[in-house]
C-alpha cells in the first residue's frame, strides 16, 4: 500500500475552504450517508413483509447490533483519528493503528463469552419477543466483523484510500440490501433470517476490510501508543456508548410503556427522520478532519462561524421540508398501516438538526483534548431523554417519546457548547443561529397543531409559507453585509442570471 501525504484546507481562502469541506462531505460523508440510505431501501420491503410488531423486533435488534459494536470499539476510532497526525513516521503510525486494533479485538475475546452465556438473562430485560435469546446470539456473532469493518473504514478515510473506502462503505450495504431482497422475496424469511443475512455480509466484508488495511498492520512493540490514546479514548468510548445506547433505550421504553404495536410505528418514524440523518452523517464525517486541520490558523473562527450559519439554516429548511412530505413518504414506503408514525418525524428530525449543529459549536472540546467534558453533556442527554420520555409518553403516546428525544438533544447541545467555550473560547455568533432554531420549532409545532385542528391543508400552508419566511429571516439575521456580498458572488459565478 502506498502512503500519501495529506492535503489540508489550512492554506486556502474562505471560499476554497468551504469548497474543500463540501467535497469531503460529498465523498466520505456521502458514502456513509448512502450506506445509511440503504436502510430506507430495505425499510419498505421489511415493513410490508412483517407485521408491525415483528418489524419493531427486527429494528430493535439491528439497533442493538450497532450499540454493541460501538461498546467494544469504545472510542478507539476517535483516538486514532486524533493522534494519527501527531506522528510523522510511518512506523509509529503503524504501531498506533495495530495497538488500537489489538485492544478492540482483545476486549471482544474477553467479554463476548460472558455476554453469550448471559444472553437468556439479558433478553428478559431488553424486549419480549419469540426466540429473543437466539436473536441476541446472532447479533453477538456479527460483532468481531462489525468492529473490524468500522476500524478499516476509519483508517481508509484518514489515509485517503478513496477506492477501498468506497468499496467497503458502499459494497457492504449494497450486498446486504440485495441479499435481503432475495431472502424476503424468494425465501420468505422471518425475523431470524434478517439477522442471518447481516451476519453473512459482515463476515465477507470483515475479511475484505482486513485485506485492504493489511499494509498498516504490524506486530505491536508494547502498548506505548495505546497508553497515550486511552485518556482521550475512554471519555469518547463512554460518550459513544451512551449515544448508541439511547436509541435502544427509546425502543425499550416505547415497548414497555406503549406496547409492541407502537414500537413498530416508532421504528417506521425513525426511518423517515433518518433522511435528515443522512445529511448529518455526511457533514459529521467531513467536519472532524476539516475543523482540526484549521484551528491553528488566525482566521479559523471566521471559517467556523461561516460554516455554523450556513449549516444551521440549511438544516432547519430541510427539517421543514421533510415534515411537509413525511406522510406521503410513509405511505409510499410502508403503506397506510404506518400512518401513526407521522407524528414523530418533526421532533426527531429537529433533534438531529440540533445535534449536528452542536458538533460545530463544541469543537473547542476536541481542540483542547479535554474529551472528558463531553461526558457531562452526554450524561445530561441520557438523563433528560429518559426523564422526558417517562414523563411524556404515558400522556402523549408516541409524540411524548419523540419530544423526549428532542429535549435530550437540546439539553446536550446547550451543555456541550457551554463547556466547549470554557475549554477553548471562540467568538461564536450564537444569537442569530438560536433565533433561526426557535423560529423553526414554532413553525414545526404550529404545523402539527394546524393539522390536528384544521386538517392537512393548514399543515401544508404553514410549512410552505414558513419555509419562505425562514429563508428570508436567515438571510437577514445570519449574514453580515460582507458575507451577503460573498454569497452573491459565489452564486453569480455559477448562476450568472440569478440575482439575490
Amino acid at each position: 500500500m502506498a502512503y500519501k501525504s495529506v492535503a489540508t484546507p489550512a492554506g486556502l481562502g474562505q471560499r476554497s475552504r468551504l469548497a474543500f469541506l463540501l467535497k469531503d462531505s460529498a465523498l466520505y460523508g456521502g458514502a456513509a450517508a448512502i450506506s445509511k440510505a440503504f436502510a430506507l431501501i430495505t425499510f419498505p420491503l421489511l415493513a410490508r413483509h412483517f407485521s408491525i410488531v415483528d418489524y419493531g423486533v427486527v429494528d430493535f435488534f439491528l439497533v442493538l447490533a450497532s450499540f454493541l459494536a460501538i461498546l467494544f470499539i469504545f472510542g478507539q476510532d476517535s483516538a486514532v483519528a486524533r493522534y494519527f497526525y501527531e506522528h510523522e513516521e510511518i512506523t509509529e503510525r503503524r504501531q498506533l493503528i495495530s495497538q488500537s486494533l489489538l485492544f478492540q479485538l482483545g476486549g471482544l475475546l474477553l467479554f463476548l463469552p460472558m455476554l453469550w452465556g448471559g444472553a437468556g438473562w439479558l433478553t428478559r430485560f431488553l424486549i419480549e419477543a419469540p426466540e429473543a435469546e437466539w436473536l441476541l446470539k446472532l447479533v453477538m456473532l456479527q460483532l468481531p466483523f462489525l468492529v473490524v469493518i468500522n476500524f478499516s473504514q476509519n483508517l481508509l478515510k484518514w489515509t485517503f484510500a478513496r477506492a477501498q473506502f468506497l468499496t467497503i462503505s458502499l459494497g457492504f450495504t449494497t450486498v446486504q440490501a440485495l441479499l435481503l431482497v432475495f431472502a424476503v422475496l424468494v425465501l420468505d424469511i422471518g425475523v431470524q433470517g434478517v439477522l442471518v443475512v447481516g451476519l453473512c455480509t459482515s463476515v465477507v466484508f470483515g475479511f475484505l476490510s482486513l485485506y485492504f488495511v493489511r499494509g498498516w498492520l504490524t506486530r505491536p512493540r508494547g502498548f506505548k501508543h495505546l497508553r497515550e490514546m486511552l485518556p482521550f479514548a475512554i471519555p469518547y468510548g463512554v460518550i459513544c456508548v451512551l449515544a448508541a445506547f439511547t436509541p435502544a433505550l427509546e425502543r425499550s421504553l416505547t415497548d414497555q410503556l406503549l406496547g409492541a404495536d407502537r414500537l413498530g410505528l416508532y421504528a417506521a418514524g425513525t426511518k423517515v427522520a433518518m433522511l435528515i440523518g443522512l445529511v448529518v452523517s455526511a457533514f459529521q464525517t467531513a467536519w472532524g478532519p476539516f475543523s482540526l486541520s484549521l484551528y491553528k490558523q488566525s482566521d479559523a473562527a471566521h471559517t467556523y462561524n461561516w460554516v455554523l450559519k450556513v449549516f444551521a439554516l440549511g438544516m432547519c429548511l430541510l427539517v421543514l421540508l421533510l415534515t411537509l412530505v413525511a406522510k406521503p413518504i410513509i405511505h409510499l414506503l410502508a403503506s397506510d398501516r404506518y400512518s401513526g408514525a407521522v407524528v414523530v418525524v418533526f421532533p426527531l428530525a429537529m433533534g438531529h438538526a440540533i445535534q449536528a449543529t452542536s458538533w460545530i459549536t463544541e469543537i473547542g472540546i476536541g481542540i483542547s483534548k479535554r474529551s472528558y467534558l463531553n461526558l457531562y453533556a452526554y450524561a445530561v442527554f441520557v438523563g433528560a431523554t429518559l426523564g422526558a420520555i417517562l414523563l411524556l409518553a404515558p400522556v402523549l403516546g408516541l409524540v411524548g417519546v419523540s419530544l423526549g428525544v428532542l429535549i435530550g438533544y437540546l439539553a446536550k447541545a446547550l451543555i456541550s457548547s457551554w463547556l466547549a467555550q470554557r475549554a477553548y473560547p471562540l467568538p461564536w455568533q450564537y444569537s442569530p443561529v438560536v433565533s433561526i432554531f426557535i423560529l423553526t420549532l414554532l413553525l414545526g409545532f404550529g404545523a402539527e397543531y394546524g393539522a390536528k385542528h384544521w386538517g392537512n391543508a393548514m399543515h401544508f400552508a404553514i410549512l410552505i409559507i414558513g419555509s419562505v419566511c425562514l429563508l428570508v429571516a436567515g438571510w437577514i439575521l445570519l449574514f453580515t453585509s460582507e458575507e451577503k456580498q460573498r454569497v452573491r458572488g459565489t452564486i453569480g459565478a455559477y448562476f450568472p442570471y440569478f440575482r439575490i
